[in-house]
C-alpha cells in the first residue's frame, strides 16, 4: 500500500490512477491524515476464482437455500401458513 498526498493527486491524477490500475492500493492523505483509499477494481469473479484455487474457500454443495423448516418445525406443514396464523394472532383478525 502506498500513500499519496492530496495535492499530488490533484497535480497528476493520471499517474496515481495508473498505479492503482497496476494493482497498487493507494491511501490519499490531506495534511498527513488519510481521507480516502483507492483500490484496484477486481475483475468479476477473479478474486473468488483465486480463493477457490488456493483452497481458501469451497463452493456450495448445492445452489439455493436449504429447506430448514422440516428440521426446525417438524409439526408444521407450511411456513407460509404459520406466518399467516401468527400475523392474524398479532392483529387480532381472523
Amino acid at each position: 500500500m502506498e500513500t499519496v498526498e492530496l495535492r499530488e493527486l490533484n497535480r497528476d491524477p493520471s499517474t496515481v490512477v495508473a498505479r492503482v490500475r497496476a494493482g497498487v492500493t493507494i491511501v490519499v492523505t490531506d495534511q498527513g491524515k488519510p481521507v480516502l483509499r483507492m483500490v484496484p477494481e477486481a475483475a468479476s469473479g477473479a478474486a473468488l476464482g483465486r480463493m477457490l484455487a488456493a483452497g481458501e474457500v469451497t463452493p456450495p454443495a448445492a445452489s439455493g437455500m436449504p429447506e430448514l423448516a422440516p428440521d426446525l418445525l417438524p409439526d408444521v406443514d407450511s411456513l407460509s401458513d404459520l406466518l399467516i396464523e401468527d400475523r392474524r394472532g398479532v392483529s387480532g383478525r381472523r
